[in-house]
C-alpha cells in the first residue's frame, strides 16, 4: 500500500515539474526582474488579497505598486495566473495606443453572458466592422437629437429630487438613486426608442433585473468564490442571473423584432442602407441607436437580431451606471468645493438664462466650458471605470519589458490620476488644471483616461458628457447641494467594475432663488 502510494505521489511531483518546466518555468525566468510583493508557492499573491474587504482590494494593489512597482510595473501572480499592473504613460502609449493588444482580459468573460460579443468584450474582426458601423451612431447629428431625452428625463429627475427635499431630515438623501433611474430611462430611450419609466416605476420587472445584473457582475468579477464556474453554477446567485438575463434579453429581443417589423411596412428597408461613413445619417428624423443597427450592414447583408441584441445591450450596460457614477461623483465635488459649484451655476444662467424652465440645446450644452472643466476634473479623481484590462496574446515587450503570452496586463485610470508625478497636487479638485489656455500643467494623453485611450476608447465619450451636463445643468438650476458629511475626508472607494463608494454619499438639497 505504501508503495502504491508512493508511486503516486512520486507520479504526482513528476507531473507537476513537467508542467512547470513546459509552461511557468519561461514565464517566470523572463519577469523575474519585474517587481513583485512577497509570494507563495502555488498560490502566488492570493493570500495578500484573500478575505480583503471590497474597498481593501485595490488600495492593497495601489500599495503593492507604490512600494514594489519597478518601472511603474507590478507583477501579481493569482495562482498559476500572470497579471502586469501598468501605469508608465509611455507603456501605455504602445498597449492602447495600438492594436497589439486589442484582446479583453479575462475578467471580461463575466459579461458575456449579458452582452455576447458585443463591441466592449469582442475582438479581431468582429469588433473592427462592428466599431466601424456603430460610429455613426455618436455624430453630432444623432447626439443633437438626443438632448430632447436628456432633457424629459433630467426634469423627471427634478420632480423626484423635490420630493426628497421637502421631506429631507438632517442626515439628508442618498442622491445616487434618483441619478441611476435617470441614466436608466435615458439609456433606454436613446438606445431602444421605449422608456421602461424606472423613474416612475422603481418596481418594475426591467428595473430590477438591471439591478440585479449589476450585482452579479460586481460579485463574479472581485469574489473569487464566484470566479470559477463550476462552484458558481451551484450557487443561488447563478439562478438569479439567469432570471434577470431572461428579463433583459426578452424585452430587448421584442423591441428588435417590433421595429424590424415597423421599417418593413414603412418600406424604408428598401432604400439603400445607411454607410458607415454617412455624414447625414440621422439628419431626417429622430433615431434610436437600434434604428441605426437595422438599417446598417457588414460585408454588404444586415445585422441578424442577435448582432443587433448584442450592441444595444453593451450600450445600455456601457452608458447606465458608468453616467450615474460620473454625476455622482460630479454633484459631491461642486458641494465639498462651493466657490466651484457657483461658477458653475454663474455659467449656466449666462448661457442659458434666469427661466429655470427653459429647456437645454445642444448648442448651449457646447458653450458650458467651466462645467466640461469641473467634469473632467471629476473624472480624474473619480474615473467611472477604475481598472481597465487587455489580454496578451503572443509574447512582446514593451519598453525593455518581456510581457509572455497569456498574461493579463491591468491599467488603472483611478491610479494614474491620483500620482503627484503626472498631476500636481492630485487629491484637491482643480478643474482649471484642464484650461488649455491658462494652466501651466501639461497633460500626458495617456495618464488621463477616464475614457480609456487609442482604438478601443469609449465611443460613446460624447454622448455622456452632454447628458452629463443636461442634468447638471438642471439640478443646479433648480437647487444648491450641500454635502452631509465630514468634506475633509474623502470617501472610500470601491473600485469594482464601476466606481463606488463603500457608504452612500448624503446630501441636502436647498431651492435656488434668483
Amino acid at each position: 500500500m505504501f508503495l502504491v502510494l508512493g508511486l503516486i505521489l512520486g507520479s504526482a511531483i513528476f507531473v507537476g515539474l513537467l508542467i512547470y518546466q513546459l509552461k511557468f518555468k519561461h514565464l517566470i525566468e523572463v519577469t523575474r526582474d519585474l517587481g513583485s510583493p512577497p509570494s507563495l508557492p502555488l498560490v502566488g499573491h492570493a493570500h495578500h488579497f484573500i478575505g480583503k474587504a471590497p474597498h481593501e482590494l485595490m488600495q492593497t494593489i495601489f500599495n503593492f505598486l507604490e512600494k514594489y512597482g519597478k518601472d511603474m510595473t507590478l507583477k501579481i501572480w493569482l495562482g498559476p495566473e500572470l497579471n502586469l499592473l501598468m501605469s508608465n504613460p509611455e507603456d501605455l502609449k504602445i498597449i492602447l495606443g495600438t492594436l497589439l493588444f486589442n484582446d479583453k482580459a479575462g475578467e471580461y468573460k463575466a459579461l458575456e453572458p449579458w452582452l455576447k460579443e458585443g463591441l466592449l468584450v469582442s475582438g479581431g474582426r468582429k469588433w473592427h466592422n462592428r466599431r466601424k458601423i456603430i460610429t455613426p451612431a455618436f455624430h453630432f447629428k444623432i447626439l443633437e437629437q438626443y438632448i430632447n431625452i436628456f432633457q424629459q428625463q433630467s426634469v423627471l429627475l427634478l420632480s423626484n429630487l423635490e420630493k426628497e427635499r421637502r421631506q429631507q431630515g438632517q442626515t439628508g438623501f442618498n442622491l445616487y438613486d434618483w441619478i441611476n433611474l435617470c441614466t436608466m430611462d435615458t439609456i433606454c430611450e436613446t438606445a431602444m426608442g421605449v422608456s421602461v419609466n424606472a423613474q416612475t416605476n422603481v418596481d418594475s420587472e426591467y428595473v430590477q433585473a438591471v439591478k440585479t445584473i449589476s450585482m452579479v457582475l460586481h460579485k463574479r468579477m472581485f469574489n473569487i468564490f464566484y470566479r470559477f464556474d463550476l462552484t458558481y453554477m451551484l450557487t443561488p446567485l447563478a439562478r438569479a442571473e439567469k432570471r434577470a438575463l431572461n428579463v433583459l434579453h426578452n424585452f430587448t429581443e421584442k423591441i428588435i423584432v417590433q421595429r424590424r417589423e415597423e421599417l418593413l411596412r414603412a418600406g424604408q428597408q428598401d432604400t439603400e442602407p445607411q454607410s458607415a461613413g454617412d455624414a447625414d445619417v440621422g439628419a431626417k428624423r429622430k433615431m434610436a441607436f437600434l434604428d441605426i443597427l437595422l438599417q446598417s450592414t457588414i460585408d454588404d447583408k444586415p445585422l441578424t437580431n442577435m448582432d443587433i441584441r448584442e450592441e444595444v445591450d453593451t450600450f445600455m450596460f456601457e452608458g447606465h451606471d458608468t453616467t450615474s457614477s460620473a454625476i455622482m461623483f460630479f454633484f459631491y465635488n461642486i458641494a465639498t468645493y462651493p466657490d466651484c459649484q457657483r461658477k458653475c451655476l454663474d455659467e449656466i444662467i449666462s448661457v442659458m438664462g434666469k427661466d429655470k424652465e427653459s429647456p437645454v440645446t445642444y448648442n448651449m450644452l457646447n458653450k458650458l466650458s467651466y462645467v466640461d472643466l469641473c467634469i473632467k476634473e471629476t473624472l480624474r479623481m473619480y474615473p467611472s471605470v477604475p481598472l481597465l484590462g487587455r489580454k496578451v496574446l503572443k509574447e512582446c515587450e514593451i519598453n525593455g519589458k518581456i510581457i509572455p503570452a497569456g498574461s493579463n496586463i491591468g491599467i488603472s485610470p483611478l491610479y494614474l490620476g491620483r500620482r503627484e508625478d503626472l498631476f500636481s497636487d492630485p487629491n484637491t479638485f482643480k478643474p482649471e488644471r484642464f484650461d488649455v489656455v491658462t494652466s501651466a500643467e501639461k497633460q500626458n494623453p495617456y495618464a488621463y483616461i477616464p475614457f480609456s485611450a487609442g482604438p478601443r476608447n469609449c465611443i460613446g465619450q460624447k454622448f455622456a458628457i452632454l447628458e452629463i451636463k443636461a442634468v447638471v445643468a438642471n439640478v443646479l438650476r433648480h437647487y444648491e447641494i450641500e454635502f452631509v458629511g465630514n468634506a475633509a475626508e474623502p470617501p472610500v472607494l470601491i473600485a469594482e467594475l464601476i466606481l463606488r463608494t463603500k457608504d452612500p454619499l448624503m446630501f441636502k438639497l436647498k431651492e435656488r432663488v434668483y
